[in-house]
């Protein structure tokens, strides 16, 4: 059921406050992420993540996904450091297995490298919640692990600028460096 209400109840149809919603949305969103670092190497989207906030606490908003699901992650991000818990918002990804460069900003209980690249540090975040949570983590404890698509992405990338030959000298007839010098010419 739809209402031309932005947020309301699905059992009515009436108005809900979106304050009202982000109460009952927080503890899910916790909830459903908690499950998701049950198993390991589990991510979940943006999209499922949402959805599943909007069905079981029979509050739905018409807002545009992008519109409120940072504000939601964020909230979930202040539990879980209040609680000391790892980084449960690291889980939840893009439809392209990115985290976004919002997550250098929600908080953290855990240190956290702003200068790395924001997937390797939700990489290193999300094996901590697994190490928390998951009832089939290796023997060995894990690993911090890219989402597939980041990792198949990554993988690409460097047989691209593998396969790109390298310009060569006209002078010694080398390949030069990858800033576009030769090592043997003096300048």
């Amino acid at each position: 059921m739809s209402s031309s209400h932005g947020t309301y109840f699905t059992s009515d149809g009436s108005k809900a406050s979106f304050d009202q919603a982000m109460t009952s949305w927080i503890p899910i969103a916790h909830e459903v992420l908690t499950e998701v670092a049950g198993k390991y190497n589990r991510t979940i989207t943006y999209s499922e993540l949402t959805e599943i906030v909007q069905e079981r606490s029979g509050i739905r908003t018409n807002m545009l996904i992008s519109n409120w699901s940072g504000k939601l992650l964020e909230r979930v991000a202040r539990r879980t450091a209040e609680g000391e818990e790892p980084p449960l918002t690291s889980l939840c990804v893009h439809q392209d297995g990115t985290i976004g460069e919002g997550y250098f900003r929600a908080p953290k209980s855990v240190p956290s490298d702003t200068t790395s690249d924001v997937d390797d540090l939700a990489a290193q975040h999300r094996l901590l919640c697994y190490q928390r949570y998951a009832e089939d983590l290796p023997h060995d404890g894990g690993t911090p692990t890219l989402t597939r698509q980041v990792a198949k992405a990554r993988s690409r990338q460097v047989r691209a600028a593998a396969a790109r030959p390298r310009a060569m000298c006209q002078v010694h007839f080398v390949e030069m460096a990858a800033a576009g010098t030769c090592d043997e010419c003096e300048e």
